[in-house]
């Protein structure tokens, strides 16, 4: 790619990202500190929806083992992505360079800065003038679920894998529960403390909750999925099933579409009425629903994730690719030719398209079926997991290919890694991955299915560099200016 094709390319990107942004302020940005500004329980229940837990740039996309990067786009990328990749001990210079973020756009600044909205409307909204105790509680419960959704985010990128042995001495992260701008002192509690936390804020919600009625309102459905998803990080796969159950009987009670798409329709190369094709080097030039009308998405958390110089850099890995059957439609979500359409990619590798960014990180019905699918099958009920195996390929594949072999379906082990695969082949570039690695490098049996390197390839296909993933890099270091500023908070080795 010729040097001012780039400068173009990242022109776009960052009219996108600034169009983006620019309509959207943080809580915290518009409060002016130690006064009151929420008085009603409206207030409080605006706020929650003006302060989503979007994430920008977030660190586990680009840590997933189903990537890889080509060398060419490689050393162009922002240092932080670079770091990223390599599994780096440090991610963040004391003093932020241009080509970095600044600490104040770390991840943990961002976690803390939600956390106070959060913390504000679950202490003071029943003091809120107007409204009923209902309302009041249904919002306070709201809140309660989004605290546990951003402590779970927090953990999972600056704590270790959980791991019941050893949870009540390994470090989690700090409990904040207070609305208090000028905190600073930030001691972490155990992971034990931390998710029998988050278990609890959200148990404690789910009563208050109401049926699903829109995509940035929590439900009595993001809440199950959401406790699934805890127990799932805990190796817990009997009560995750439980509550993921709780969660299917939550769908028919839906006040909006709730559907998988398929995939053999909306994504046909060929085109078609209902079909999301053709596209050109940005993406989709057909009719893809915003995400506010995706049936898919249960509640929406959006990230914008490869973005200016990255978009021909992060591709899904030769090894990735191999696990996708002929007749499958998900690859037709990436692109096999770099964004200028000048470069074909080797091995079979292929890039996101950016119609897929910012990409949904929150709760989606596939993800829904294979959680369930994992459960059962962990648990043993194999004939259930096939069936929501079956269930969701129908929609991706032909139905031939949508079969799980007699001898996959019979054997507990062959499905539980074939729904391990099915998960990268659905969820790439999602940042599910990650969570996947950090659970499976917990588990005796599957510790294997992580691949714990990242490869870099020249333009033959030839890998001219390999990162390996250390174990303690499963949790992000905090950074000496987050340190430096946060008395009691314990750096990760």
């Amino acid at each position: 790619m010729t040097t001012s094709k780039k400068y173009i390319w990242g022109a776009f990107f960052a009219l996108s990202l600034l169009l983006q942004f620019s309509c959207k302020k943080e809580f915290l940005e518009i409060e002016p500190k130690g006064q009151k500004i929420l008085a009603t329980a409206n207030d409080y229940e605006q706020v929650l929806n003006i302060s989503n837990i979007q994430t920008f740039l977030p660190a586990n996309v680009y840590m997933g083992d189903e990537m890889s990067a080509m060398q060419s786009f490689y050393n162009e990328l922002p240092i932080r992505m670079q770091r990223l990749f390599r599994y780096d001990d440090r991610i963040y210079d004391a003093g932020a360079t241009p080509n970095e973020f600044s600490s104040s756009d770390a991840n943990e600044a961002i976690y803390i800065r939600r956390l106070y909205v959060f913390n504000k409307v679950i202490n003071s909204v029943m003091d809120a003038q107007g409204g009923t105790d209902a309302q009041k509680l249904a919002v306070m419960s709201e809140a309660k679920v989004l605290r546990a959704i951003c402590n779970f985010m927090f953990l999972s990128d600056f704590s270790k894998p959980y791991n019941a042995a050893t949870a009540a001495t390994d470090l989690g992260i700090p409990d904040i529960t207070k609305s208090d701008v000028n905190q600073t002192n930030y001691t972490r509690l155990s992971q034990k403390e931390n998710y029998e936390l988050m278990i609890k804020d959200i148990t404690d919600a789910i009563p208050n909750l109401g049926m699903l009625t829109h995509r940035r309102k929590i439900s009595k459905l993001t809440a199950y999925f959401y406790l699934a998803r805890i127990y799932f990080a805990m190796n817990n796969y009997a009560d995750a099933k439980t509550n993921l159950e709780l969660a299917f009987l939550e769908l028919p009670k839906a006040n909006i579409p709730v559907a998988l798409y398929d995939y053999n329709k909306v994504l046909n190369p060929f085109g078609g009425a209902d079909s999301w094709l053709p596209h050109s080097g940005f993406g989709y030039t057909g009719p893809k629903p915003q995400v506010i009308n995706d049936t898919e998405t249960i509640f929406n958390i959006s990230a914008t994730k490869i973005v200016l110089s990255a978009p021909n850099t992060f591709v899904l890995s030769d090894r990735a690719v191999a696990l996708f059957d002929p007749a499958d439609k998900r690859l037709n979500k990436t692109d096999v030719m770099d964004l200028d359409w000048a470069f074909e990619y080797p091995n079979g590798m292929t890039r996101p398209q950016f119609s897929f960014i910012p990409e949904e990180v929150g709760p989606v019905l596939p993800d829904l079926y294979l959680m369930r699918a994992e459960a059962r099958a962990r648990t043993n009920d194999l004939s259930g997991a096939v069936q929501d195996l079956v269930a969701l390929r129908i929609k991706r594949t032909s139905e031939t290919a949508a079969k799980i072999p007699a001898n996959i379906a019979g054997n507990q082990q062959a499905l539980v890694r074939f729904i391990l695969d099915e998960r990268i082949r659905e969820l790439f570039f999602t940042g599910a991955r990650w969570l996947d690695m950090r659970r499976l490098s917990q588990d005796p049996i599957y510790k294997d299915h992580v691949k714990y390197s990242h490869d870099v390839f020249d333009d033959a296909g030839n890998v001219v560099q390999s990162f390996a993933l250390k174990p303690e890099r499963f949790a992000l270091k905090f950074g000496e200016v987050v340190l430096a500023t946060s008395k009691g908070l314990q750096e990760n080795p």
